[in-house]
């Protein structure tokens, strides 16, 4: 068999490419390529937008997403957020959905972030038992409520609700509309007692009203990151903390023995008289004297 020349070699090539490129095409033509869908405009928040607060031009804006990455409820005009109010934390990015917005289309009012089928509730704290004033909106607290005697028969104190959602604290609001720094300062130094708002259900508020009516409350703030969830603690009484047969400490001081008793000399005996009659009187004889 004789070998092919350089000019058959380059034929035999040339149908092969041929055959390879239609084979290509028709597997092309027979698969087809999807065509890019155009994205869609979708608001996101350009900086973090803390709770509760009132959303403004600059901290959003307008981006296409596919589809396919597009969040359920996410917003699709920036006109229709601004002015309303957060419910949480948004992050830089995050797409702003219906659910994560107060009331849509509206202005922020203190009803709007009070949580659907809860209620607000406003309780007194002092220095102390509002935590020394490091509650603040948006944390969670449990409460503890301490009765006296005259009210329980005993004094006990009691956790009574807990993880409750603060929505305010009024110390911060009237600071911040203080006009300068020292009357910013004159009216912190004057709020010695301040308010703290709670969200809480229905129930819970008529429990919250009597423990705080009969006895004295306290806030005990909870960390930031979930912990532990409800704990089941019991009443406390003073009986629980030193129980109920308490004995001092200290020795009992000895009583020194009482001093023994004089002695009492004996009575001398009465002088005898010298003569007289002796009468017998049954068993008895007595000496009359003579006169």
């Amino acid at each position: 068999m004789g070998k092919l020349s350089v000019k058959g070699l380059f034929i035999i090539a040339l149908i092969l490419s041929l055959f390879t490129a239609i084979l290509v095409y028709n597997y092309l033509s027979k698969v087809g390529v999807n065509p890019v869908k155009p994205g869609v405009a979708v608001v996101v928040a350009k900086v973090n937008i803390p709770p509760k607060t009132k959303i403004t031009t600059e901290m959003i804006q307008e981006v296409e997403v596919p589809e396919e990455y597009i969040q359920p409820g996410a917003v699709n005009g920036a006109g229709t957020v601004v002015g309303t109010v957060v419910r949480g934390l948004i992050v830089a990015g995050e797409q702003i959905t219906e659910q994560r917005l107060v009331v849509k289309g509206k202005g922020d009012g203190f009803s709007g972030i009070i949580p659907p089928n809860m209620r607000a509730v406003t309780v007194a704290v002092t220095e102390v038992t509002g935590v020394a004033g490091f509650v603040k909106p948006g944390d969670n607290v449990d409460l503890i409520v301490t009765f006296d005697q005259s009210s329980v028969g005993e004094d006990a104190s009691r956790i009574i609700l807990q993880n409750v959602e603060v929505l305010a604290v009024d110390r911060e609001a009237e600071a911040a509309v203080a006009v300068n720094a020292d009357e910013a300062k004159g009216k912190k130094e004057m709020l010695k007692t301040s308010t703290v708002t709670l969200s809480v259900t229905p129930e819970e508020a008529t429990r919250l009203t009597i423990a705080e009516e009969r006895g004295k409350i306290r806030l005990l703030l909870r960390p930031y990151m979930p912990g532990e969830g409800i704990v089941v603690p019991g009443t406390i009484t003073p009986k629980d903390l030193v129980g109920s047969r308490y004995k001092a400490d200290s020795p009992a001081i000895a009583v020194p023995p009482a001093p023994p008793a004089p002695k009492v000399a004996p009575a001398a005996p009465a002088p005898q008289v010298s003569g007289g009659i002796q009468m017998i009187r049954g068993t008895k004889i007595e000496t009359v004297p003579i006169l």
